[in-house]
């Protein structure tokens, strides 16, 4: 896309015509130095619109004269010839030096313009890939995070079942108490058994006056004995109960301990995904800006030439 022109044609008059009042010659370059900014080219075709404009005022100039006085320097034309004739040549060679500057100008900023081409397809390939490596990191800390939530849940419900068996061996004290007091019981009905052992041996002659209480004893002392059975199955019941929980609790004081390494192996893979997603993030928004830049239109480049 072509540049807008930084000069204007009344910029290169001024400066022609502060040249030209010094006795000096005005042509491009110097023209170009004491404006300071603008390109050969825009210099030159705006010198070339000044220069025509001096040849028509001459030209009015010597319209305007006296047929005397243009006779009287008619001896003077072969000088003015030779003049002009040496003014066009040093203008040629003078346009020939320009024509060369420029060409070499438009050499040097064509090569510019295709090294910057090359830099916005070496760029635009690194933001596509750029993009793509952006949402692959997104897709993953996406599944990262899902497998986070369910690793959560699972803990939680780890949790739960943790509660419910520390729940039931808290229960264990109250059940070693029902077997103390099962067992006191068992105690006092061998006493008491051992009682009525006693009193059957003090009492056989008594036995027949005494059958009803003996068999009254004896009931007593069965009913006793299958408490005490039924308490001891009891307790044996409760002892298995009490090893499974435990095995349970340990089952699952074990899930716990892999469930919190896999949370806090997850949350720092999580840290890890969310830092390079940003690093990305913060490349590709460079990428765009320096690819924003070099679309914008670039400074004329002043050369040492010029």
């Amino acid at each position: 896309m072509a540049r807008d022109s930084s000069i204007t044609f009344e910029q290169v008059a001024v400066a022609a015509d502060n040249i030209k009042s010094r006795g000096v010659k005005p042509t491009a370059r110097n023209v170009r130095e004491v404006l300071g900014t603008g390109s050969m080219a825009t210099v030159l075709k705006f010198l070339q619109q000044w220069q025509g404009g001096q040849v028509r005022q001459s030209q009015a100039i010597d319209d305007t004269l006296d047929p005397a006085i243009g006779r009287a320097i008619s001896s003077q034309i072969a000088i003015r010839v030779q003049e002009a004739t040496a003014d066009a040549t040093a203008r040629l060679a003078d346009l020939q030096a320009e024509a060369e500057a420029i060409i070499l100008e438009n050499e040097r900023q064509a090569a510019q313009i295709e090294a910057q081409a090359a830099e916005l397809v070496a760029l635009q390939e690194q933001h596509a890939g750029l993009t793509g490596r952006t949402k692959q990191i997104e897709s993953e800390a996406a599944r990262t995070m899902a497998e986070l939530i369910a690793e959560r849940q699972a803990a939680e419900t780890v949790r739960v079942e943790l509660a419910k068996a520390q729940l039931r061996l808290e229960a264990v004290p109250r059940i070693e108490a029902e077997l103390l007091e099962t067992r006191a019981e068992l105690m006092h009905a061998h006493d008491y058994a051992a009682k009525l052992h006693e009193e059957t041996a003090v009492a056989k002659a008594k036995l027949e006056s005494s059958e009803v209480q003996l068999v009254e004893a004896v009931r007593q002392r069965e009913e006793s004995i299958k408490r005490a059975v039924a308490a001891e199955q009891s307790l044996s019941n409760e002892r298995v109960a009490v090893h499974a929980s435990q095995a349970r609790l340990e089952s699952a004081a074990r899930e716990v301990a892999a469930a919190n390494e896999a949370i806090n192996k997850a949350r720092a893979e999580s840290k890890k995904s969310s830092e390079e997603a940003a690093e990305l993030r913060g490349q590709l928004a460079a990428v765009k800006g320096k690819a924003t830049a070099d679309k914008r239109p670039a400074k004329p480049v002043k050369t040492k030439t010029e």
